[in-house]
């Protein structure tokens, strides 16, 4: 190990001051904060914040929707005290958002089939289903609400494993650990849910503020993100998150879609 590297472990890389044990005197972060990559400490760090409230939170959603990449950046650096973990960031939105969109708007059969169009292949499909099945309209109505509003939340995290494996495949040559990707995907898809949020505010104007709120803006924020977190040049960076934000589309689109049929085929 070289002899920087020697330097750099006796300085806390939360507020930089000289390490004299394995915590910092000054803030109380351990000094092997900036050197553990592995994810079971992103999970270890949820679990210590759990019952923790503080303005740690607000200062962290603040960087998470004026600098975008910024709280990436400093968690990989090994800055994890002046911050909520990513984890428990995620957590914590999708456990509000969901709850405020989900009881706003609890009957997804209704709005699906009952107030969709005519030529709506996704009431064609639920209807199906339905007519497929043995249960009568209401339980079968009740049974896909359960469904979907009890899974979306779970589905989720499948799109955001793959879009993570992704990050890792594309960045595969720079040998970046595969936390660091993890940790970019928790605040891209947290500041993701909030943009959901203001998606479903903004449904009554029209699904071009949808569209708007869903695709565009996060479009935009994980080009900035990007190029905060791991490219210094320009084009590069346009390319990667081209790239990147061609499969956010995808794997969102699949996430809406692929719940609904789900909970098609699961209530018949």
């Amino acid at each position: 190990m070289n002899e920087l590297t020697e330097n750099i472990k006796h300085i806390c890389q939360n507020c930089g001051a000289d390490l004299k044990g394995n915590y910092c005197d000054n803030c109380g972060q351990s000094g092997k904060a900036a050197f553990d990559k592995s994810v079971f400490t992103i999970i270890g760090h949820f679990f210590e914040e759990l019952f923790t409230w503080d303005s740690r939170f607000f200062q962290s959603i603040k960087y998470l929707f004026l600098k975008p990449g910024y709280l990436t950046h400093e968690y990989v650096s090994g800055r994890h005290k002046k911050y909520v973990s990513p984890l428990k960031m995620f957590l914590f939105s999708s456990f509000i958002l969901f709850f405020i969109m989900i009881k706003g708007d609890p009957d997804q059969y209704k709005s699906l089939v009952t107030e969709g169009g005519d030529d709506n292949f996704l009431k064609e499909f639920i209807l199906e289903e339905e007519n497929a099945g043995s249960k009568s309209h209401e339980l079968y109505a009740e049974e896909f609400n359960n469904q979907f509003n009890d899974n979306i939340t779970l589905y989720i995290f499948f799109i955001m494993l793959i879009f993570s494996f992704m990050l890792k495949i594309v960045y595969l040559p720079k040998k970046y650990f595969y936390s660091e990707h993890v940790v970019f995907t928790l605040h891209f898809f947290t500041f993701t849910l909030w943009c959901f949020l203001l998606g479903v505010i903004c449904q009554g104007l029209g699904e071009t503020f949808v569209f708007f709120w869903w695709y565009f803006v996060p479009g935009l924020y994980l080009f900035m993100a990007i190029r905060k977190v791991y490219h210094r040049t320009l084009w590069k960076a346009i390319i990667v998150s081209t790239f990147l934000t061609i499969s956010y589309w995808i794997l969102v689109t699949g996430w809406i879609f692929g719940t609904i049929f789900l909970s098609a085929i699961r209530a018949s």
